[in-house]
């Protein structure tokens, strides 16, 4: 999941973040704000968190308390992301070249 880091908080325990996606244009377009847990046995995520304006997270449902455990996260810079952006925009192109 593509998402924009909000800020941690509640003793480096919960993380708001929001969702996002990216459209056939290569615009950014904000789903949903999420509140996700961050796990307790693993301060690298949190490190990487703290230091990223966008991340790529993977997140394990958690069914018995109020939130998703984020798995893992990965930083993606501004860079990166506007390769993804310009990658998504070249796809969509192709896709309308096929029909």
């Amino acid at each position: 999941m593509l998402v924009k880091v909000n800020g941690i908080h509640k003793d480096n325990k919960i993380i708001d973040v929001t969702r996002l996606d990216i459209d056939d244009y290569g615009s950014v377009v904000p789903l949903e704000e999420l509140e996700l847990q961050l796990p307790s046995n693993d301060s690298s995520v949190t490190e990487t968190l703290k230091n990223s304006q966008y991340a790529v997270l993977s997140v394990q449902e958690d069914f018995e308390k109020t939130g998703n455990i984020i798995t893992s996260a990965e930083t993606m810079t501004l860079d990166e992301l506007n390769k993804e952006k310009q990658k998504t925009i070249e796809d969509a192109a192709d896709k309308k070249e096929d029909r």
